[in-house]
């Protein structure tokens, strides 16, 4: 996983003081551009795999661990930005149309 500066920094100010990190369940696009489904938790839950990215961790859903791990993300805060983002490489089944 690789995180921007900007998306490092957005996402330890939306951590709640003593949650250990963010639970992820899923993804909102495709490849070329989606927003991850994420909540502040302690532990991760059944099934979940842990990811240390720089200062953060992250419990994630084991049907997207392979996109997650190799994702980029990235956040634009501004008036029309689209915030926090995620890429990864294109897999066959994904529902971009490439």
């Amino acid at each position: 996983m690789n995180l921007s500066e900007a998306a490092e920094k957005r996402l330890t100010e939306l951590l709640p003081e003593g949650a250990k990190g963010f639970s992820v369940t899923g993804f909102v696009g495709t490849c070329r551009g989606s927003t991850p489904i994420l909540s502040p938790a302690n532990q991760a839950q059944a099934g979940q795999e842990t990811i240390h990215s720089d200062s953060l961790t992250f419990f994630v859903n084991p049907e997207i661990t392979a996109d997650f791990s190799e994702c980029s993300m990235d956040y634009d805060g501004s008036f029309l930005g689209k915030g926090l983002t995620a890429v990864w490489s294109h897999r066959p089944g994904c529902s971009c149309h490439s």
